[in-house]
C-alpha cells in the first residue's frame, strides 16, 4: 500500500496546477516528487510503468485539458 505524506500530495498538486500542457492535451499524467513521471492515454498502461519506474511511490494521476479550464475555489467563513 502507498505512503504519501500530505506535503507530497501537495506538491504534486502544485505542479500539476503550473503545469504547462503543450502537447499533452486530452492525455493522462502522472506527477511524482513535483515532476512529470510520464503520460498516455490509457491510465492503467500509464500508471502501471509509473509505479514500475518510482517503487513506492504514488503517482499524483490527472487528465490534461483539452483547452483552458477555470478552477474555482469555494472558501467557508
Amino acid at each position: 500500500m502507498y505512503n504519501m505524506r500530505s506535503s507530497e500530495l501537495i506538491k504534486n498538486h502544485d505542479s500539476f496546477l503550473k503545469m504547462d500542457f503543450a502537447g499533452l492535451e486530452g492525455k493522462w499524467v502522472a506527477i511524482v516528487d513535483g515532476e512529470v513521471a510520464g503520460s498516455g492515454d490509457d491510465v492503467k498502461s500509464l500508471l502501471g510503468k509509473v509505479e514500475k519506474e518510482n517503487p513506492g511511490k504514488r503517482p499524483l494521476l490527472a487528465k490534461a485539458p483539452t483547452k483552458r479550464i477555470l478552477i474555482l475555489s469555494a472558501h467557508k467563513k
